[in-house]
């Protein structure tokens, strides 16, 4: 131990140190921390802040793909960067409550504004409260039409909307007929653009109009057509993920009879032999219903559940011909959203038009994911043997902050999707 005369190695003569007053030292100590510790307060607190105090998307913003939400602390761990609400190892949250603003968020990850990624051909304008015209819309966010859905609050683009459009700036293509903006249902067209209007005087005939412009633009029938509820959107929205990944075309029935305007698209010549899945339960889509497709149209064929959880990993799991996600093998994408939300899923579309092509699961609750859905992951869970590099990776999408799917769950669907060492068998 030194002695209270001798002074430190790094001291120089003369100095306070050297004569046994460290208080010139400590006093520098304490000024370096406090700079520090401003500095983090900036970088994290005020980066990216305008006079209002409102984010403009510097660190100190939630990485969702909107310029409007601030990082909260949140998580068990308490986090400043509010990690592991918005990413964990496997999974990746947008936040917040609103559909409009997943909407916005979801099109910025799948067409970036900024950097060397192209823009979309086309954007989609949905009424943020209309679920069956967003379900309708989804099939021209597939490509080769390549339209991602942008929701209006009461069908008229937020001025966050206005300004993602003008992000985004759709070019036009000539499979999208060189249109620029599609409006499915009733919405306001924005200003500065020419409009392609799809609508119809209930959901079936809008669903009807969907399908017509999309057999002009790829000049020709679907692979398939999906038959959903119109009056219950928790078994119905599993399609409009499917749609945006095939480009297969949605129609509507009611739960005992099939509209007119449904039967008129099947009848119609081209589509004769295009086959027609029916997706939820009787208790949702009758038998009866099943009879009236049968004979409008091509062959019929259920995809059941006992609730939307379960239909959903029906539905991930299903393969008819080129019908189905098929995704019964490990290394694959998903999205995880609230069934009782539906615009939430639908506001998600645009991601799985590309990237990691993630397929839609249900959850219930915002505490606890289905067993359904958990025994599904569970059975599909990636493994290596000796290299986890040269494996293969499964990835989630969380829609929705902690308040609608909680962190503990996200911390559940991360486990379920993580790579796990597998203990290969020896023979004696």
């Amino acid at each position: 131990m030194a002695s209270p005369g001798r002074r430190p190695i790094n001291a120089p003569p003369g100095s306070p140190q050297s004569a046994g007053v460290p208080w010139l030292g400590l006093s520098i100590l304490i000024v370096l921390v406090l700079i520090l510790g401003a500095f983090v307060a900036y970088f994290f607190f005020g980066v990216g802040k305008d006079d209002d105090g409102k984010g403009n998307g510097g660190p100190g913003q939630a990485a969702t793909g909107t310029t409007t939400e601030p990082v909260t602390v949140v998580g068990r761990t308490g986090g400043a960067l509010g990690f592991p609400s918005v990413a964990t190892r496997n999974t990746t949250r947008i936040s917040g409550t609103d559909p409009v603003d997943i909407s916005i968020a979801a099109a910025f990850a799948a067409y970036p504004a900024s950097g060397p990624g192209s823009p979309p051909a086309a954007v989609t304008i949905v009424d943020a409260n209309d679920w069956q015209s967003g379900i309708a819309a989804a099939t021209l966010s597939a490509l080769p039409v390549g339209a991602p859905i942008l929701l209006a609050p009461s069908g008229k683009l937020s001025n966050d909307g206005a300004d993602a459009l003008a992000q985004l700036d759709p070019l036009g293509s000539p499979e999208t007929n060189e249109t620029k903006v599609f409006t499915v249902g009733k919405v306001a067209p924005p200003s500065g653009y020419e409009v392609n209007r799809l609508d119809g005087k209930n959901p079936a005939a809008i669903a009807a109009a969907v399908a017509r412009e999309k057999a002009k633009l790829t000049d020709g029938p679907p692979n398939a057509f999906v038959v959903v509820s119109s009056e219950d959107p928790q078994y119905a929205t599993p399609a409009a993920t499917w749609a945006a990944r095939s480009g297969d075309v949605v129609l509507f029935t009611g739960l005992d009879e099939v509209p007119p305007e449904t039967l008129e698209v099947l009848k119609e010549k081209a589509n004769k032999n295009v086959p027609i899945f029916v997706l939820g339960p009787p208790d949702a889509v009758s038998p009866k219903v099943l009879k009236q497709l049968e004979k409008a149209g091509g062959a019929v064929q259920r995809i059941d559940g006992k609730d939307p959880a379960s239909v959903s990993v029906e539905l991930v799991r299903f393969s008819s011909g080129l019908f189905g996600w098929n995704l019964n093998e490990p290394g694959h994408g998903y999205t995880l959203a609230r069934a009782d939300r539906p615009m939430d899923a639908i506001a998600a579309t645009a991601l799985s038009t590309g990237g990691t092509w993630p397929a839609l699961l249900l959850t219930d609750s915002s505490d606890k994911m289905p067993q359904v859905v958990l025994d599904y992951l569970l059975d599909v869970k990636p493994g290596y043997e000796s290299d986890p590099t040269q494996a293969i990776f499964s990835h989630g999408w969380v829609i929705g902050d902690d308040s609608i799917i909680s962190v503990d769950q996200q911390a559940v669907f991360d486990d379920a999707l993580e790579l796990e060492m597998v203990e290969t068998a020896t023979t004696g």
